[in-house]
Order: C-alpha cells, then sequence, then structure tokens
C-alpha cells in the first residue's frame, strides 16, 4: 500500500496534481502497486465515498484539502498513513504538510518520504509576505526532509539544485489524456480560427498581456479561466468581456468540451511565468503545433525550446502579426513521448523501493 497524500482527491476536480494522482492510479495495476489516495469529503458526494478508483483505495478526510486548510488535511493524511496504514512509502504532492516531515522523520526515520516539491509557489504575485515565508518554510521543511525530491520541470530542478544542494528526480507531468479516442493528435488549421489560452486567473500568468496582444495583433482570442474567483479576474472581464473578438469563458472540466474548443484553435498562448512545467502548456502540446509562450527558463525547458516566445504585448503582437511557425514534427514527436501518463506512471513507480 502506497500512499498519494497532497490532493482533493480522484477522480481530478481540481488541478494538477489530482491529475497526476488520478493518472497514476489509472497507468498502475493495483496487483503491481496498491494506492491509498487522500480525498476531501466534501468534494465527493457521499455515494463515492469509501468505493475504490480504478481498483485503487481511496480515504475520505473531514479537511479542507486547498488554502490554509491543506497543511492540516495533509498532515492529517500523513500522520494516518505512518502510524495507522504503517507505510513504508508516501508519495507527498507539494508541500503543504511539510512542516510535520521533520517530527516524522524522527519517530519514524524508515519510512521513505518522497516528494513532488511544486514550483516554488511563494514567488505568486498573489501571496502576501507573510504568505511567501510561510511558503518559503514549507518548502525548506520538504527540501531538507524529504527522502527523494521530484521536480516536474528541469528549470525547477536547477533551482532546487541551487537553494538547497539536493539533487531532484526531473519526472514529467502528463498531457495525453485530453486526447480522445480517434481524435487528431494535430487538427487541421483553420485559416480564420481562434487563438486559445486556457490558465487560472492570476498576474504572474499574465492575463491581461494576453488579452491586450491579441487586441493589438487583431486576432481572435478564446481565453478560458477562473474568471469570478478573485477580484483580478472579476476586473478584467468587466474591462474586456465584451471586446470585439475577445471570448472570455468561464472554465471547463469536461474534456471533450474542452477538445472542441482546442480543436478549433489555431494556436495555443501560454502566459504562466512560474510553477515548473505547467499543465496546461503540456496538453496544449497534444493538440496543436502552433504555441506562443511568455519567455521563461520554466517554459524553455518544458518545451525544448520549440515554439514562439514574447515578453510584452508588444512581442505577442508581433508574433501573432507575423504567423507563428509549427513546431516541426520530429520535434514535436519527441516532446510527446516526454509527456505521456504511461511512462511517467512507470516512472514513479521506479522511485519506490529503490
Amino acid at each position: 500500500m502506497v500512499p498519494l497524500v497532497g490532493t482533493v482527491g480522484v477522480p481530478a476536480r481540481y488541478g494538477g496534481f489530482e491529475t497526476l494522482a488520478e493518472q497514476l492510479c489509472r497507468h498502475t495495476s493495483p496487483d503491481d502497486v496498491q494506492f491509498l489516495v487522500y480525498c476531501e469529503a466534501k468534494a465527493y458526494s457521499g455515494d463515492e465515498h469509501g468505493r475504490e478508483f480504478a481498483g485503487h483505495s481511496r480515504v475520505f478526510l473531514p479537511l479542507r484539502a486547498n488554502g490554509v486548510a491543506s497543511m492540516f488535511h495533509d498532515a492529517l493524511a500523513l500522520l494516518d498513513a505512518v502510524f495507522r496504514q504503517g507505510a513504508d512509502e508516501i508519495f507527498i504532492f507539494g508541500y503543504s504538510g511539510a512542516w510535520i516531515l521533520p517530527i516524522l522523520k524522527i519517530i519514524r526515520p524508515r519510512v521513505r518520504y518522497i516528494v513532488n516539491v511544486d514550483g516554488m509557489e511563494w514567488r505568486r504575485d498573489k501571496f502576501s509576505t507573510p504568505a511567501r515565508l510561510l511558503l518559503k518554510g514549507l518548502e525548506w521543511c520538504a527540501a531538507r526532509t524529504a527522502s527523494v525530491v521530484i521536480a516536474d520541470n528541469a528549470a525547477l530542478a536547477d533551482l532546487f539544485r541551487e537553494r538547497y544542494r539536493r539533487e531532484p528526480v526531473v519526472i514529467a507531468y502528463g498531457g495525453d489524456h485530453t486526447v480522445s479516442t480517434g481524435q487528431a493528435m494535430v487538427p487541421t488549421m483553420a485559416s480564420e480560427g481562434h487563438y486559445l489560452a486556457i490558465a487560472r486567473i492570476e498576474p504572474e500568468n499574465n492575463t491581461e498581456m494576453i488579452i491586450k496582444g491579441c487586441m493589438v495583433a487583431g486576432v481572435p482570442l478564446v481565453f478560458i479561466g477562473n474568471w469570478k474567483a478573485n477580484a483580478y479576474g472579476v476586473g478584467l472581464r468587466e474591462r474586456y468581456g465584451d471586446a470585439p473578438g475577445i471570448t472570455l469563458l468561464d472554465p471547463i472540466y469536461d474534456q471533450d468540451m474542452l477538445a472542441q474548443w482546442r480543436s478549433g484553435a489555431v494556436g495555443y498562448i501560454h502566459g504562466h511565468s512560474v510553477g515548473g512545467t505547467n499543465p496546461s502548456l503540456v496538453e496544449a502540446l497534444f493538440h496543436t503545433d502552433v504555441l506562443a509562450s511568455f519567455d521563461c527558463s520554466f517554459n524553455r525547458a518544458t518545451l525544448s525550446g520549440a515554439g514562439g516566445y514574447f515578453t510584452d504585448v508588444d512581442s505577442l503582437a508581433q508574433l501573432l502579426r507575423n504567423g507563428l511557425s509549427p513546431i516541426p514534427a520530429v520535434d514535436l514527436a519527441a516532446l510527446r513521448s516526454t509527456y505521456r501518463w504511461d511512462e511517467i506512471a512507470a516512472r514513479y513507480r521506479g522511485l519506490l523501493g529503490s
């Protein structure tokens, strides 16, 4: 039994770590490795409680798995995994519960804590100074006490190596789960199609830069995100919601519906500036060969330098006006092979017992 700690639960209904946990379960036979996924009880209906998922077990906890409450949700999950389940190895996604790891390492030193450290969350603009200090402390606990550190991006691994003198194992995030059976890997390019962006609406994802760049270039944009989640998103929707050529949609969790928007897009625009490998960028690789990404080390590492890059409104508009060159087929195939869930799940399993 190998616990998975640090997600809202499976099936995925929130973000990248939840999708990672789900795909690990789907691509791992319970006869080989039995996963135990800790879930937030309120995120799932009562009918789902107690049921297995893809042959793997679930435990439902009464605490929220997001925000400040995640520190206690994940700590409770770790205590249960160590003392009630008697786990020898634990996969931990993120470092919300890392504050308890130094204690557990003393009490249960033989347990292997395998931590995916996420993307240096304290660098995000949305957090206050006290919140950033807390996140730095949690990151320090994870980096110093984890038995194995996983980074999902080579650039992120470099930062951890420099900051903590730890050698992370680099295991990417997958994207092929978004491809429906029979769907073309690269859709036919529509001469008058839209560009697509998918992101949480936050300043560090350069949301307004993308909108303005498309407006200056005169190209249509469909932007899918959580516009109602904060004042920043609400303000942007009020400002640009009725702008010509700009369509701002609420989050779409249905993969088939999302695939329709992806398949009709001329290309994908990605504005994330922090966070390691961003799931939406990896997923885009399986739907288009035309990508424009904000120029930062994380995105260049994810794409191995492929695609176009921008740093501001003017450089994005110029890319769009000039027309983005498709990623060469050989390079695209190599990138996709890196981000397939069967390979990623096998690498996670390879860490067990090592």
